[in-house]
Order: structure tokens, then sequence, then C-alpha cells
């Protein structure tokens, strides 16, 4: 009984020291730099997709500044910001005044996850910009029904980002 026992105690403790988590997050500044743009979120009704307009970037620069750019009636806005991490907790102040305090990690993708809760309950997924799963939800709204057949063409409508996927280089080469 007495090994019985034992052996239960010790799947338990390996369990839990190597339980699966989605966020595998060693919080290192280095890995928030770089252009993010979202493409998913999840809220309390599930998954949905960020599409076209909807999208936003946030530019983290080394010397802790950045950029937020988004959409609005006018066209493409942007605020600058300066930004500080402590541990899981990202500090952002924009130029107009505005503050918002985000919890950050990565999931197995390695994509940046920014969320207003510590459980990470809602939240938004970002990307690396110039990283497309689907080249289809990188186009504005109105453009989804009219996407073009050509895979060429469709590479070509992609914005340059500073990540170039394997596809599109060899895409390059080929021409």
């Amino acid at each position: 009984m007495k090994k019985i026992y034992n052996m239960l105690l010790l799947a338990v403790l390996t369990m839990t020291m190597f339980s699966c988590s989605e966020w595998d997050s060693p919080y290192y500044v280095d890995d928030i730099v770089g252009s993010w743009v979202s493409y998913y979120g999840h809220d309390g009704r599930g998954d949905y997709d960020i599409l076209g307009y909807d999208q936003v970037w946030y530019d983290f620069y080394s010397n802790y500044t950045g950029r937020y750019t988004y959409y609005s009636y006018y066209g493409m806005r942007y605020l600058n910001f300066d930004w500080d991490t402590y541990g899981d907790r990202l500090i952002i102040h924009y130029e107009d005044g505005t503050r918002e305090y985000l919890y950050y990690g990565y999931d197995r993708n390695g994509d940046l996850i920014l969320a207003t809760d510590s459980r990470f309950y809602q939240y938004t997924a970002y990307r690396p910009a110039g990283y497309y799963y689907d080249k289809a939800k990188d186009q504005p709204n109105g453009l989804l029904d009219k996407a073009p057949a050509k895979v060429e063409t469709e590479a070509a409508m992609a914005p340059e980002g500073p990540r170039a996927t394997k596809a599109r280089d060899a895409l390059k080469s080929k021409e």
C-alpha cells in the first residue's frame, strides 16, 4: 500500500511540475522588441479573428519607445509611446497622456499575447509583422471576396515586414 501511495505521489508531483501551459514565457524584454500585428483575440464568447482595418500594430523599439498604428475614418493613424516591463506586466504611456497596463506572454507559436487581466481570460494575440499564417486574413475586409487566385499576386499584396517567410523568399528566388 505504501508503495502505491509513493508512486501516486510521484505521479502527481511530476504532473504538477511539467504541466502544459499555453504561455511559454520567461519574460525577456528583448522578446517584445519588434513589430507586432494583431490577428485574433479571445473573450467570454470564444476566439475571434481580427481582419483588415480592425488590425492594429505595435512597434516596440529597444530604447523603450514605440508606435501604435491603427485605422480610423481618416486613414491610418499612429500614436507614439514609451513602454516598460515589470515581470509579466507591460506599461505603455501614450503621447496623448493615457496609460495602458497589460499582462504579456507568449504562446507556443511565439505570438505575443496581451491581456488586461492576469489570468488571460480576455486577450489579443499579435504575430510578428511580416509573418503570415493566412494571406486572406491580412487583406482589408472589402477585399476578402475579391482575393486574387494567384499565389504570386497575393504575396505581392502582403505588406513587407522585417521578417520574411520561407514562402516569400522562395517566390523571390524564382524570379
